[in-house]
């Protein structure tokens, strides 16, 4: 791949997150009727712990883009609430896997329902070919992406 290409792929990606804060992250999160003592990397967490089942510590952070010390902190109090689990891995007894509880999986499920309907009314505008073909190319990416 040449340069200039590299270059075009970056701008894009940037471009793509950017719009994506904008356009449907920030007000469905300011909408989304959470618990208001929860901030921003609390959700992102549970967000990443709804699409896998348990994580460690280690591997939260680099789907989060959290240091670990500050981790540590915020996943603390998410315990407290009882949004999450900590058990110990049984291949390394050093390390905790962080889940949802069943009471994070209840909130998660509601929070996931409201975005859900809210994506649905943001679609609501394009025809059915053009929503299929984004979530292709969504799919596309994320496949893509993994890759990577």
């Amino acid at each position: 791949m040449d340069f200039n290409k590299a270059k075009q792929i970056h701008c894009l990606l940037f471009s793509f997150v950017g719009l994506f804060y904008e356009k449907v992250f920030i007000g469905f999160r300011q909408e989304s009727k959470c618990d208001s003592s929860l901030k921003k990397n609390h959700k992102k967490i549970l967000n990443i712990l709804y699409l896998h089942d348990k994580l460690t510590i280690t591997e939260i952070s680099k789907l989060s883009d959290i240091e670990k010390g500050s981790l540590t902190t915020l996943i603390d109090l998410l315990e407290e609430k009882g949004y999450i689990t900590r058990l110990t891995d049984p291949a390394d007894r050093r390390k905790s896997l962080i889940s949802l509880s069943d009471n994070g999986k209840k909130e998660m499920e509601r929070v996931m329902n409201y975005f859900a309907q809210r994506m649905n009314e943001s679609l609501h505008k394009f025809s059915s070919d053009e929503i299929q073909k984004f979530q292709n190319n969504l799919e596309y990416v994320v496949d893509l992406m993994k890759k990577l």
